[in-house]
């Protein structure tokens, strides 16, 4: 039974509420949306066996992480469901989980749909290697908790995990050993500060100690992702931070993830894209890859063509805030598609979108002619008559 933004003055509330807690087969609810007041569980703590909190309850106090009173308030009420079973709840926090612990005890299935916030991930899998029931695990997101030391190897009796949003440091550090199904991510983030020995780890720890091995799923709706983000100072593909961090290197690193089931989409911010460069991406973008975001970088012409051709399967392309002559992009979209009928089975082209944002004007470029560009490629793609869309924000 779901429960949805109750409004009303008090005692009509307060009457509806009554009504509900009444029901006597009542065990399960949801309450999607924070107006509707908590408090009415007290009355249901006992017999209820699963509990959906959405992620607008959990609320913290302006500029700090510290929680609101109402907070405090909604987990004490949660603390008190001793029965649950399966709990859909906005813990962010070790403090946040070790509140409702009285109520975890019994648990087989956690939902963690709070959002990203930089804590202490490896608290918080202590807290939840400690619940003696628990079986079943999805953490939204990961992507940016500290971990001080691995649990990978720690006792754990999970059978299934997933995330939305995760890092390769953290899937290094995370028990895998237990799974019957293979852990699943819908995003994973490498970001400017990754090397390639966490890289390594991670791999390692998906390939080698998890028996069913990893899978990209696609999570609310969203594609299965790579989101690889370039080291500001490596400005070339073979040029990186620090020594044997190059975007070259990691992005081998990363070529076991990428072989996992399901990737869909590859995204890659502050890279200076050549021919090295488009060259080394065909190598290990698999053909389940339909989608590419390039941003925050540079495109030559001749790499344009270069990942026409050696990549024919991309099915929806961006190209954002990226350093790259109008005309390069019809250049790509007119590659792409002659093409097609040579790598294409059916002679098909796979390219369906093309999406351009980019900020308005270049350098020695005003701002009328810059759009006028744009509009000119989008007709000339229009021209071809292959139904490729181009979508302009400019």
């Amino acid at each position: 039974m779901e429960v949805e933004g109750l409004r009303g003055a008090p005692t009509h509330l307060t009457k509806q509420l009554q009504q509900l807690a009444g029901l006597p087969s009542l065990s399960s609810i949801s309450l999607l949306d924070d107006s509707c007041p908590t408090l009415f569980i007290n009355a249901l703590a006992t017999r209820l066996t699963a509990l959906h909190l959405g992620a607008s309850y959990r609320q913290i106090q302006y500029g700090t992480q510290a929680p609101t009173p109402a907070w405090q308030a909604t987990l004490q009420h949660v603390a008190r469901c001793t029965a649950l079973q399966s709990l859909t709840i906005p813990c962010v926090t070790s403090e946040d989980l070790g509140v409702v612990a009285p109520a975890l005890q019994r648990l087989r299935r956690l939902h963690l749909n709070g959002p990203g916030v930089a804590v202490d991930g490896g608290a918080m899998v202590e807290r939840l290697l400690g619940l003696p029931h628990l079986t079943s695990l999805r953490w939204e997101d990961v992507s940016d908790h500290a971990f001080q030391r691995s649990h990978a190897s720690s006792p754990c009796q999970w059978r299934e995990l997933s995330f939305r949003f995760i890092a390769p440091h953290q899937l290094a550090c995370l028990p895998l050993h237990s799974l019957t199904s293979p852990v699943a991510w819908g995003t994973v983030i490498v970001y400017e500060r990754t090397s390639v020995a966490e890289v390594q780890a991670a791999v390692d720890n998906v390939t080698r100690r998890c028996p069913a091995g990893g899978v990209w799923r696609p999570q609310q709706g969203k594609r299965p992702t790579l989101q690889f983000f370039i080291p500001a100072n490596s400005d070339t593909f073979t040029r990186g931070a620090g020594e044997g961090d190059t975007p070259a290197a990691l992005l081998h690193a990363l070529r076991p993830l990428l072989a996992a089931r399901g990737v869909q989409q590859l995204g890659v911010s502050g890279l200076a894209w050549d021919m090295e460069a488009v060259q080394a991406l065909g190598e290990v973008l698999p053909r389940t890859c339909a989608g590419l975001c390039l941003e925050r970088g540079s495109l030559l012409l001749p790499a344009c063509v270069q990942l026409a051709s050696s990549q024919p399967w991309l099915e929806v392309v961006w190209f954002c805030e990226l350093h790259v002559h109008p005309h390069a992009i019809s250049m790509y979209v007119s590659s792409a598609v002659s093409r097609a009928d040579a790598l294409l089975p059916g002679g098909r082209a796979a390219l369906r979108e093309v999406h351009v944002y980019t900020p308005a004007g270049r350098e020695g470029v005003g701002e009328e002619a810059h759009r006028r560009d744009w509009e000119q490629v989008r007709n000339a793609v229009v021209g071809l008559g292959v139904g490729v869309e181009v979508w302009l924000s400019i």
